[in-house]
């Protein structure tokens, strides 16, 4: 029986826009918060570029403030804790005009609640836990989900088995009493699939092009994925979606 449903954030309940100019924004106000000369802010930038290139299957969560001490040290600034976290916070109110939630993302979830399932956003982020979850409370998601999972908590990335199980454990479910949605094939589907979940492809930001011809359940917006689970629940019926 399905007693709850996780979502991916990044291209399922809000959208991520990357932009250049918001990028070197964000590492010169770092590097200013963190007491350094903002014309440091082109080798700190070229620090962070190289610890973010990682192979795809490596599992672990990268250590933002660790990478941010990194790159500021190779810099010639030496930042302590306390800085690194100003820097790292500086830097991420600079990317506030990149993150837009859909419209309908309100009305996903009070739709969930109201067939009575729990719901939780699982999504793979460095960003700093306590940033991430004020963003949501400003929003309108974080009072209106259950839980919250983040790879940078966890320690690993989807589609790593372990945060599968830290979702289902955080929602108090089994995993095969629990669906997922998100709009990576790897990560969202794939991954969840593995880990003994039910699975919906999102596709209203994007459609991942190795979802074609693959039979995947997919939903073409937000409130279609209300839909979908609602004739789960209305049936019963507890196998894959």
């Amino acid at each position: 029986m399905l007693r709850a449903v996780a979502f991916d954030y990044r291209d399922t309940l809000a959208e991520f826009r990357w932009d250049e100019a918001l990028w070197g924004r964000g590492v010169e106000a770092l590097v200013v918060a963190a007491g350094g000369d903002p014309g440091a802010a082109g080798r700190v930038g070229e620090g962070l570029r190289r610890r973010f290139a990682r192979a795809d299957d490596d599992p672990a969560e990268l250590d933002y403030p660790a990478a941010v001490a990194g790159a500021l040290r190779e810099a010639g600034i030496d930042a302590a804790s306390a800085a690194v976290r100003r820097g790292i916070e500086a830097e991420y109110r600079c990317w506030a005009p990149a993150r837009h939630v859909h419209p309908d993302t309100p009305a996903l979830l009070d739709g969930v609640r109201a067939l009575g399932l729990r719901s939780a956003v699982a999504a793979n982020t460095f960003d700093p836990p306590g940033l991430f979850r004020a963003d949501l409370a400003e929003q309108g998601i974080g009072g209106r989900a259950d839980a919250l999972v983040l790879s940078c908590e966890v320690g690993v990335r989807k589609p790593d088995p372990r945060f599968f199980a830290a979702v289902a454990d955080a929602l108090g479910v089994a995993p095969g009493e629990t669906a997922f949605v998100g709009d990576s094939m790897r990560d969202d589907v794939h991954g969840a699939a593995a880990a003994g979940m039910q699975t919906c492809l999102a596709t209203w930001y994007r459609q991942d092009p190795t979802s074609r011809g693959r039979g995947v359940t997919t939903a073409t917006e937000p409130l279609h994925v209300v839909q979908i689970l609602e004739g789960i629940v209305e049936s019963g019926r507890a196998g894959k979606i």
